[in-house]
């Protein structure tokens, strides 16, 4: 007769486990059950106790010992300290929750958003910038500073690197300006209640943060001697604040009723001009005072020009200090002097939209990509800027300037939106409305050069897929052969992109005069407007037509390239010939996701699921004919995907779909009889919450679905764990897409509250949280060899992220499969705290047991932890001797 072992509150020694183990069943208990008596359970000190962890800490700081303690134990000629801590016992409670409630009670108590990682990832490369103003560029001698997102990069145009620095606020950055000196940066954001940000440029790090404003901040500048700068809000907001920043000191104030463009200092520093819609002004400074004084204000003197939109403005410099520049939208150029009167004017006859002046030069960008030089004395004119590339050139075709010279007359160019002079080094920044940027050498006026440029994708960004080993060996064309990943966007273009990282293929690198990074731009349209951003404000659209790439699948042997656009289309790319093969009017609404299947799953197609809740099979073989439609769901399908299964020693494949009606059906393909595909319904999932995505480990036949619940579950029919997708803001957000490393140990989330988290699925803890964008991450995608994860949002912005620390199981290794007798529903989860004394352990295996591992036998274990061991703390040889043991304390009733 069996018996059974409840957990009590008397201490079990280890004859009493040991005889219980050979002729008794132990019951596990629900873990809810176990942790209310375990809470209640004294403190025991073997039970508690850890190897302390030791971090050095300045001398200032409170000593846990006291001063004889510290001298009979450290050295007193040490100039830093050394603090022991002991986790809690609430931070050992912590550690013990594995069941689905103990997660949610957790994610509830999780508040701050800026957690630490356990590991360095550093983000590498940023494609993109959300500049659309001179209030979002800044230079300084040959840094140069421009927003993405809510991350300012600091691009250096010597070396050509990319510095970053981060808002861990998420907001975006709406306004930033670089100090005279080049040591500090500030920034300003938008949102409720936004802050002005003071950086150390140095080493990345916040000084001084400063707030008052109410809604979105439009200007923000340094004053020329440092010590003071001005931040502008928006129209809702109408502050003008000067602040002290060095002692977070408010000097002055005022309000402005109109929508302020740009903001500039006097070269003394004494005022500043403002200029908007119908406004130009100026501010004069006073000494500080104890209390907070009106900003006092003059505005100029227009006369007939006080009707029209003013751009941008600038202030004089050397002879010219006590001049004042301005420009107005239909291109009107003018001079005022110290007495805020115009003395000298000059029309363009075309429109403009930013100004940059040094001693020399005053530079004027306008509409087509054309800039202008002049004398900023007399308003003479000196020399113009090339051209940019023209709207819709095809960058393997152009192999030199000479072609972007001398255009045709019907093409068309993007806008200059802002600029930046370094009249030292003689170089000119020049930002275009399509989210590219050049920069030019004038040191001769006769023979301009361009030293570097860039183009990024200018509006939303859907999907990125990474280019596999596989994939690229069979591609035929040389162009791809360094591909990274392919993007998608809705500005109507897919294009191909390559980080000179992750492959070391023998072939030459292409040569390419526009930029490094991206090697092949793919035009879905022939209406090229839609590659310009016309924004004007840092308020987007609301309302804007559906157009571009949604969802993109590269075939696994590399000769295509699946795009399902958001009219319902799917388009198919020879990506040999680079061309358009196929498009399919597949779906009455957007494609939301396509999917190939593999050679090795024995059959070939592709897949597509819309929000017109269809399912659609291509064969393509057959030049994509349809094979089957499936209506099973009954609201939009958010994800498909391929599978493969091995039933009885034998293969067979699965179309999984998921959808937001709940539910998540797995459907075997089969052959009847007549030579016809078959997808019969095996299992059908419906869950409390909406699934977003989801992601499929072909070695262990499961899916990790990401829900609306801010959960990743993970089923192969039946569930098998539930684990967190977020941290912090635990009553709203949700998940949106979900990724799997190669080694299947790692899981990637994207959540709606703009953060990218990295978990680990062998502990279920979050080992690194990522931000930095400034709207939602439509995209995640590790890649092939497992040392990238790359990220792209709805704010245009491609970011790379090194997570090389992470990627210590190498990419052919897999963790192990959980037994089958494991994978029942029935089976719950459950934590049992080991009574077993190590000593008995080190009694029958001496040879591996070190000090390392002592804790290793009092710490909490699970179903699964047994399992699969921990792989950073247990290795193969250790694992196989301690086995034995665990099978005597955990068998299955």
């Amino acid at each position: 007769m069996k018996e059974v072992m409840r957990h009590k509150r008397t201490t079990i020694d280890n004859n009493t486990i040991s005889s219980l183990a050979k002729v008794s069943t132990i019951k596990l208990i629900k873990p809810v059950t176990l942790l209310r008596r375990l809470t209640n359970h004294k403190k025991d000190e073997t039970k508690l106790k850890r190897i302390p962890e030791c971090r050095l800490s300045s001398s200032s700081q409170i000593p846990l010992l006291t001063t004889t303690q510290q001298n009979s134990i450290f050295p007193t000629s040490s100039s830093h300290s050394i603090i022991l801590s002991t986790p809690s016992l609430s931070t050992v409670r912590q550690r013990k929750m594995t069941s689905y409630s103990a997660l949610k009670r957790k994610a509830q108590r999780q508040t701050d958003l800026q957690t630490t990682s356990r590991f360095q990832v550093n983000l590498e490369h940023v494609l993109g910038f959300t500049s659309i103003s001179n209030s979002l560029v800044s230079q300084d001698r040959t840094t140069l500073a421009y927003a993405a997102g809510s991350t300012v990069v600091l691009y250096n145009i010597t070396s050509q690197k990319q510095d970053f620095i981060i808002n861990n606020a998420r907001k975006a950055i709406t306004s930033l300006s670089l100090s005279p000196d080049g040591k500090f940066l500030v920034t300003g954001e938008c949102g409720h209640e936004p802050k002005v940000r003071v950086w150390d440029v140095h080493d990345k790090s916040q000084c001084v943060e400063l707030g008052d404003h109410k809604f979105a901040i439009d200007c923000v500048s340094f004053c020329p001697n440092v010590e003071r700068l001005v931040s502008i809000g928006s129209l809702h907001d109408g502050s003008i604040y000067v602040w002290g920043w060095r002692e977070k000191k408010k000097l002055a104030s005022n309000k402005c009723t109109c929508a302020v463009r740009r903001i500039a200092f006097a070269e003394d520093g004494s005022y500043f001009v403002t200029v908007g819609n119908r406004h130009v002004k100026f501010w004069y400074l006073s000494a500080p005072s104890v209390e907070v004084i009106p900003l006092k204000g003059r505005l100029a003197i227009l006369a007939e020009r006080k009707d029209n939109m003013f751009t941008d403005v600038v202030c004089g410099r050397g002879d010219c200090a006590n001049m004042t520049y301005t420009i107005t939208h239909n291109g009107l150029v003018s001079q005022f002097n110290e007495h805020r009167q115009m003395c000298a004017e000059k029309d363009l006859k075309e429109k403009a939209n930013c100004l940059a002046i040094g001693d020399v030069y005053l530079i004027v960008g306008c509409s087509s990509g054309s800039v202008f030089i002049f004398s900023p004395q007399n308003l003479d004119y000196i020399t113009s800027l090339p051209r940019p590339h023209f709207l819709g050139v095809d960058i393997g075709f152009i192999q030199s300037l000479d072609q972007l010279i001398c255009p045709q007359h019907t093409q068309y160019f993007p806008d200059t939106i802002a600029l930046c002079l370094d009249e030292d080094n003689a170089i000119v920044t020049c930002f275009y409305s399509d989210h590219s940027f050049y920069i030019w050498d004038i040191a001769c006026d006769q023979s301009i050069k361009k030293l570097d440029s860039h183009l990024y994708h200018s509006a939303c960004g859907w999907s990125i897929e990474p280019c596999s080993i596989q994939s690229r060996t069979f591609l035929a064309s040389p162009l791809l052969q360094h591909l990274s990943f392919v993007t998608c966007s809705s500005d109507n273009s897919i294009r191909f992109w390559s980080l000179n990282s992750s492959t070391s293929t023998l072939l030459p690198q292409p040569t390419n005069i526009f930029s490094r990074e991206l090697m092949k731009i793919i035009y879905l349209d022939d209406d090229y407007s839609k590659l310009c951003d016309n924004q004007t404000s840092q308020e987007r659209s609301e309302s804007s037509m559906k157009i571009g790439g949604r969802c993109l699948k590269v075939n696994p042997d590399g000769s295509s390239l699946a795009i399902g656009d958001r009219n319902g289309n799917i388009r198919i790319f020879d990506l040999i010939l680079l061309k358009q093969q196929f498009i399919i009017e597949a779906h009455d609404s957007e494609v939301l996701s396509i999917d190939y299947s593999r050679p090795e799953m024995g059959f070939y197609f592709l897949a597509s699921s819309s929000r017109d809740r269809f399912v659609h099979i291509f064969d393509p073989v057959k030049d994509y004919q349809l094979v089957a439609t499936l209506d099973d769901h009954s609201a939009a399908i958010t994800a498909v995907r391929f599978s493969s299964f091995t039933s009885s020693s034998t293969v067979a494949m699965q179309l999984i779909s998921c959808s937001a009606d709940k539910s998540l059906i797995f459907r075997t393909i089969t052959k009847n009889e007549n030579g016809k595909y078959q997808f019969i319904r095996s299992n059908n999932i419906v869950e409390k919450q909406t699934f977003y995505d989801m992601a499929i480990d072909q070695k262990r036949d499961e899916v990790s679905t990401a829900c609306q619940d801010r959960m990743v579950s993970t089923q192969d029919g039946k569930r098998v764990r539930t684990c967190k997708g977020s941290m912090g803001d635990s009553d709203t957000g949700y998940l949106i897409k979900i990724d799997l490393d190669a080694s299947g140990r790692y899981v990637a989330t994207s959540c709606s509250n703009k953060c990218v988290y990295i978990w680990d699925t062998m502990t279920n803890e979050c080992v690194a949280n990522l931000c930095g964008h400034s709207e939602i991450v439509t995209d995640i995608k590790f890649s092939q060899h497992g040392n990238y994860l790359y990220t792209i949002s709805g704010d245009s912005c491609i970011f790379a992220w090194n997570i090389s620390e992470l990627a210590i199981v190498p990419t052919t290794f897999r963790i192990p499969q959980l037994p089958t007798q494991l994978k029942n529903n029935d089976t719950e989860t459950s934590i049992i705290e080991e009574k077993i004394k190590y000593t008995q352990v080190i009694t029958q295996t001496p040879e591996i047991v070190s000090d390392e591992h002592q804790p290793l036998f009092k710490r909490q274990r699970s179903l699964w932890a047994t399992a699969e061991p921990h792989l950073s703390l247990l290795d193969s040889q250790f694992t196989k001797k301690l086995q034995p043991h665990l099978s005597d304390i955990i068998t299955e009733e």
